[in-house]
C-alpha cells in the first residue's frame, strides 16, 4: 500500500518541528527526545556532561497572585467599563511653627472618613463616559476652614472624552469640580509652566486630526488643531484624602488655541480671566473667613508661543502678560498689583546619546496667573548636557539668575557629574558643584562607587563642601541586602548610614542669635524594609533619623545629596529629623483590597504648610530666608485606611471599514439591493428585493443580503468609503452597474459618505440589459 503524501498543514507542522532541534544543535545546545544519530555525531567535550533541565524562578516559592477560588474568568460581554469604589477614613495631628505666621488655627487635629466613586463606560458612538465623585464628613481642612466642627463636603465631576464630531474632530468634556485646561504647548514645557486653577464649572477641548496619509505609521495620532474653553467659580481643593472643593466666588475663564502652521511650525494662544473672586492667599494665610472675604482680586493673562522642530531639534519662544488688581488683608505675595510681562525661549537638540537644551527667561515682578503665583522677578539663563557611550556618562549643568529688583538671591551656579562603568556591576562617579550666589562663592565635590558584594549592591558616598564661613564633610554608605531564601517571598531591605561634620567661623552670617558653635558633628540612619509573608499580604516600612544639631543654616549651601531615599529628604532639614512610615496591604479578593498606614514626621525645617516659597530664585534663599526657615519647625501624625473595590468587563468594539481619520466615531450603513422594473432609480413598493448578493465594504467587509434583498453594515466609521459587489447571484437578464458607467459592462462602484452617529442609506438597482 502506497502511503498518502501529507497535506500541506501537515508539512508546515514536520517542517517546523525538524527546524527546532536543528536550529539547537547548531548552538551546540542539547535537545530532549533528537534522534540518538545526531547526538552522536555531535562533538563530546566531556562524558559527563548533565543534561539540561528546566528550573523555576525561587525555586517555584513565589506566591500567586491569588487562589484559584478568587480568580474569575474574564466578562467579556458588552462595551469597556470599569468601577473603583474606596471608603477610607484619615487623621491627621499637626504641630508647626513658622517665623512671622499664626499657625493656631493650623494646628488642630483633623478626621476625614468618606467614599470615593470613579467609573468609566465606553459607549458605541458617544465617547468614554465617566464619573469622579467624593463625599466626605470631617473637620474643615486646615487653612481651607477656621473650626474644627465636622461637616460634610466633597466634589463631583462628570466627563466625557473622545466624543466624535465629524470629519476628524473629537470633544472633550467635563462638567463639575474641574480645572482650566490648557494647549499642549504649555503642557509640555519642562522647565516653566501655567498652573491649572481649580473651578466649579464646565470645561471642553476641541481636537481636529488630519487625514491618514499613506505613509503614516500606527503611532499615536496628534491633533493638527485644539481649541478649549472652561467657565466657572474659582476655588481651592482641600481634604486629606479626600478631595474637598471651596469656592472663592467670582467668575473665572479661560480660552486658548493651538495649530500645526506647518510639518514643523506650531503655534498656539492661552489666556485667563478672573473677576472680583476672595484672593486664595488671604484664604490660606487668615484663620478669621470675615477678614479673608474681604480681600477681593481681579486678573488677566495671556500668554502666545510659537514652537519649530526638525530631525531632533526644538526651539520653542514664549511671551506673557498679566494684570492684577484689587486688595488685600494680607501682604500680598504675588507682588505688586497692576500689569507684568515676562517670556521665554527654550531650546533643545539630540543627536544619538547627546543630548543639549538651553534658555533665556525674564519674569518681571507681580507676575502671576489667575489667582496662582508663577515664577517672577527673575531674570536669567540654562544650559544643559547629557552625552553617554556604553560606559561613560557627562552632564553638565549651568544656571544663571538674577531677580529683577534685587530683593532675590543672584548668581551663577555651575554642576558637572561624571560616570563610570568599570564593568557591568560596578561604577564610579565624580560630582562637582560651583556656586557663586549672595556675594559669596562655595564649592562641592562627591564622590561615589556603585559595587556587589556578597550581601547584596553597595554604594558608597564621600562629599566635601565649602564656603566663606564653614566647610562640611559628609560621608555615606547604602546597602540593598540580598536576602536568605527562607524568607518570605518578596521581602526586600535597605539600609543609609551617613556621618557629617561642620566646622564654621564664629563670623558666620548663618549662626543663630546665641550661638557660638563652630564644630559639630552628627550621623543619619535609615531603614527601609518590606515582605509579603502571606498570599495577599505585604508590608512596607521606612524609618529615618538625623540628628544634626548644628544651629546654622548653612545646608542651604551643603553638598549636592545624590543619595536620594530617606536620608536625602532629611538631608535637607535643620535640626534633629525624624520620619517613619508602614504600609500594610492585604487582597481580600480578585477586587477588594485593605490598605493602611501610619506616618510620623518631625523636622525643624519646612516650607509654609507645602506652599512653595514664591519669593525664592532657582539659586535657593537669601542668608536671611534661611535664618528665618530654619527658625521653623514642623511635627505630623497621620494615619489611613481604605478599603477598594475595583471591576472592569466588556471587550473595545470593532469598527467596519476604512478609516479616513486616525481617530472618529461610527454610523450605519443600510440600503436593498432590488429589481429597477421602471428603470428610474427610485425603489418603488412593488419591486422585489434580490436574495443572496454579496455587498462588500472597502474591500475588506462584506455581508450577504436577506430574502428582501436587505444589508446592513453596523459600526462604520464616519468618512468616505467604497462599496461593491459580487452579483453572481443576480438572475438573468438583470445587472447592476454604476449610474456614470451604464453600457460598459464594469463592475459596480458606489462612493459614499457616513456620517457619526447617523443612518446612511444607499439603495442599489439592478436594471434589464
Amino acid at each position: 500500500m502506497t502511503k498518502p503524501a501529507p497535506n500541506s498543514e501537515s508539512v508546515r507542522v514536520t517542517a517546523r518541528r525538524s527546524a527546532i532541534p536543528f536550529a539547537l544543535l547548531s548552538l551546540g545546545l542539547s535537545f530532549p527526545g533528537s534522534a540518538r544519530a545526531d547526538a552522536t555525531d555531535a562533538p563530546q567535550t566531556s562524558s559527563s556532561s548533565t543534561p539540561y533541565v528546566d528550573r523555576l524562578i525561587d525555586d517555584g516559592k513565589l506566591e500567586p497572585l491569588m487562589s484559584a477560588s478568587d480568580e474569575k474568568a474574564t466578562n467579556t460581554k458588552g462595551n469597556v467599563r470599569s468601577l473603583i469604589v474606596e471608603l477610607g477614613g484619615s487623621v491627621i495631628s499637626p504641630k508647626s511653627s513658622v517665623t512671622g505666621i499664626d499657625t493656631s488655627a493650623l494646628d488642630h487635629v483633623q478626621r476625614e472618613a468618606g467614599i470615593s466613586v470613579s467609573g468609566r463606560y465606553q459607549t458605541d458612538n458617544f465617547g468614554l463616559l465617566g464619573l469622579d465623585a467624593q463625599l466626605r464628613r470631617g473637620s474643615n481642612s486646615g487653612p481651607f476652614g477656621s473650626t474644627s466642627a465636622d461637616s460634610w463636603s466633597g466634589s463631583a465631576a462628570l466627563t466625557s472624552q473622545y466624543l466624535p464630531l465629524g470629519d476628524g474632530w473629537l470633544v472633550d468634556g467635563a462638567v463639575g469640580t474641574t480645572s482650566t485646561p490648557a494647549i499642549a504647548l504649555v503642557r509640555q514645557q519642562t522647565r516653566f509652566y501655567l498652573p491649572a486653577s481649580p473651578i466649579l464649572g464646565g470645561a471642553v477641548v476641541f481636537n481636529g486630526y488630519r487625514k491618514i496619509a499613506p505613509s503614516q505609521t500606527n503611532g499615536e495620532a496628534k491633533p493638527f488643531a485644539t481649541l478649549n474653553l472652561s467657565v466657572g467659580e474659582p476655588g481651592l481643593l482641600g481634604g486629606l484624602r479626600l478631595s474637598d472643593f471651596t469656592g472663592l466666588s467670582g467668575l473665572a475663564i479661560s480660552g486658548g488655541g493651538q495649530i500645526d502652521l506647518s510639518s514643523r511650525w506650531s503655534a498656539g494662544v492661552q489666556a485667563i480671566a478672573v473677576r472680583d473672586t476672595v484672593d486664595p492667599y488671604a484664604v490660606i494665610l487668615q484663620s478669621t473667613p470675615s477678614s479673608s472675604s474681604k480681600a477681593r482680586v481681579s486678573s488677566q493673562g495671556a500668554l502666545g508661543t510659537i514652537a519649530f522642530s526638525d530631525n531632533g531639534f526644538k526651539i520653542q519662544a514664549n511671551a506673557i502678560w498679566t494684570h492684577r488688581s484689587g486688595q488685600s488683608i494680607v501682604s500680598d505675595p504675588l507682588g505688586a498689583q497692576g500689569a507684568a510681562g515676562g517670556g521665554w525661549i527654550d531650546a533643545s537638540f539630540r543627536s544619538g546619546r547627546t543630548y543639549q537644551s538651553g534658555g533665556l527667561y525674564y519674569f518681571g515682578p507681580g507676575l502671576s496667573w489667575g489667582t496662582s503665583a508663577l515664577i517672577n522677578n527673575a531674570y536669567g539663563g540654562y544650559y544643559r548636557l547629557s552625552t553617554s557611550s556604553q560606559r561613560w556618562r557627562w552632564t553638565l549643568n549651568l544656571d544663571a539668575a538674577d531677580s529683577v529688583d534685587g530683593s532675590s538671591a543672584s548668581g551663577v551656579v555651575v554642576n558637572a557629574d561624571v560616570r563610570r562603568k568599570l564593568n557591568f556591576t560596578t561604577s564610579v562617579g565624580v560630582n562637582s558643584t560651583l556656586r557663586i550666589a549672595n556675594g559669596q562663592t562655595s564649592t562641592q565635590l562627591l564622590g561615589y562607587v556603585e559595587f556587589p558584594t556578597r550581601l547584596g549592591s553597595s554604594r558608597a558616598e564621600a562629599g566635601w563642601s565649602h564656603d566663606l564661613f564653614s566647610n562640611l564633610y559628609r560621608i555615606d554608605f547604602n546597602q540593598n541586602w540580598s536576602l536568605p531564601a527562607w524568607m518570605p517571598s518578596g521581602s526586600r531591605l535597605s539600609t543609609q548610614a551617613s556621618y557629617q561634620r561642620m566646622q564654621q567661623s564664629s563670623n558666620s552670617p548663618y549662626l543663630l542669635d546665641g550661638s557660638s558653635a563652630q564644630r559639630s558633628n552628627s550621623f543619619g540612619v535609615a531603614v527601609s524594609a518590606g515582605a509579603t509573608p502571606f498570599s495577599g499580604v505585604n508590608f512596607d516600612a521606612t524609618i529615618a533619623y538625623n540628628s544634626n544639631g548644628n544651629s546654622s543654616a548653612t545646608s542651604v549651601y551643603g553638598p549636592v545629596d545624590s543619595t536620594g531615599g530617606a536620608l536625602g529628604i532629611l538631608s535637607s532639614q535643620q535640626g534633629q529629623a525624624f520620619s517613619a512610615t508602614i504600609v500594610a496591604n492585604v487582597r481580600l479578593s480578585s477586587r477588594w483590597s485593605l490598605t493602611a498606614s501610619y506616618t510620623d514626621t518631625t523636622s525643624s525645617l519646612t516650607s509654609t504648610y507645602g506652599l512653595a516659597s514664591i519669593y525664592s530664585s532657582p539659586l535657593g534663599l537669601t542668608p536671611a530666608q534661611a535664618i528665618a526657615a530654619q527658625r521653623s519647625s514642623y511635627h505630623l501624625r497621620a494615619g489611613y485606611l481604605t478599603l477598594r473595590y475595583s471591576a472592569s468587563a466588556g471587550r473595545p468594539r470593532g469598527m467596519l471599514g476604512l478609516r479616513e481619520y486616525p481617530l472618529g466615531g461610527t454610523g450605519v450603513l443600510e440600503g436593498r439591493v432590488y429589481l429597477d422594473t421602471n428603470s428610474n432609480h427610485n425603489r418603488e413598493p412593488s419591486e422585489k428585493g434580490v436574495p443572496g448578493i454579496v455587498v462588500i465594504l472597502d474591500g475588506i467587509q462584506a455581508v450577504r443580503t436577506d430574502q428582501a434583498g436587505y444589508y446592513r453594515f453596523d459600526a462604520v466609521s464616519d468618512g468616505p468609503h467604497r462599496v461593491t459587489l459580487n452579483a453572481d447571484a443576480l438572475p438573468l437578464p438583470w445587472v447592476i452597474e454604476a449610474d456614470d458607467k451604464r453600457q460598459t459592462g464594469a463592475p459596480y462602484v458606489a462612493s459614499v459618505n457616513v456620517g457619526v452617529r447617523s443612518t446612511t442609506i444607499l439603495d442599489i438597482a439592478a436594471e434589464k440589459e
